[in-house]
């Protein structure tokens, strides 16, 4: 199945794409498309979840299959897209990527592109909805007004968790554990906004844009940007 169908959609689709490109300097593919698949061609996809419930199949499942197109939209022949021990995609060689779904809609995002170790993409149809008793949670003194004073047509707590999500998805693998959001910092940088991590030699670059499918934002993580352990 190609992205939506519908001629707003493919141009939405082609926007974020320029969008994430502009981002990271490379060429990232993107795709998005509804939760409507309820099965895989790939008997071990159907495996991770054969005992989940229809939705979060119908998640997976989604998420896997946009995932597919936007590695063909890289060149990169359909794989399985298995699943890691922090719940991350694993990705044929030498894709780099993130998956995404919320409510109606699952995307992702790859890139093949050297000196690029992570990744993460995040998106959330109605950022409005994240609510006030989960700001402890996520963030950091300091983090609601920096977000609402370069964002200030967001809603700062919804940007706030969906930027701290990207960045989980594009290093928690290298970290090899779970984070917490805050550990995350987020700080402005000469692109709007960074990310600090304790043992990151410099902040990791984040994405913010309001799209016509939703809030969608992305984190990358390239070589230089080395976990140092002790």
């Amino acid at each position: 199945m190609t992205p939506p169908a519908t001629p707003s959609a493919r141009f939405y689709v082609r926007t974020i794409e320029q969008r994430l490109r502009a981002f990271t300097g490379d060429p990232v593919c993107f795709a998005a498309g509804p939760l409507d698949q309820l099965d895989s061609d790939y008997p071990a996809e159907r495996q991770l979840v054969a005992r989940a419930g229809d939705k979060r199949q119908r998640e997976f499942f989604s998420g896997r299959h946009v995932a597919r197109q936007a590695m063909h939209r890289a060149g990169v022949a359909p794989a399985a897209v298995l699943r890691g021990p922090l719940g991350n995609p694993v990705w044929p060689a030498p894709v780099i990527g993130s998956i995404s779904h919320d409510h109606t809609l699952a995307a992702a995002a790859v890139c093949t592109g050297s000196g690029i170790q992570g990744l993460g993409l995040d998106l959330i149809e109605h950022p409005e909805e994240v609510t006030d008793d989960l700001a402890k949670l996520i963030m950091n003194p300091g983090e609601l007004e920096l977000l609402s004073e370069l964002f200030p047509d967001l809603p700062a707590l919804g940007v706030g968790f969906s930027v701290k999500e990207s960045v989980v998805k594009a290093v928690s693998v290298h970290l090899n554990r779970y984070m917490d959001l805050t550990e995350i910092q987020l700080v402005p940088d000469k692109q709007a906004l960074s990310a600090q991590l304790d043992g990151f030699p410099s902040p990791l670059p984040c994405l913010v844009s309001a799209t016509g499918i939703g809030l969608l934002t992305a984190c990358l993580h390239r070589s230089e940007s080395v976990w140092k352990t002790c």
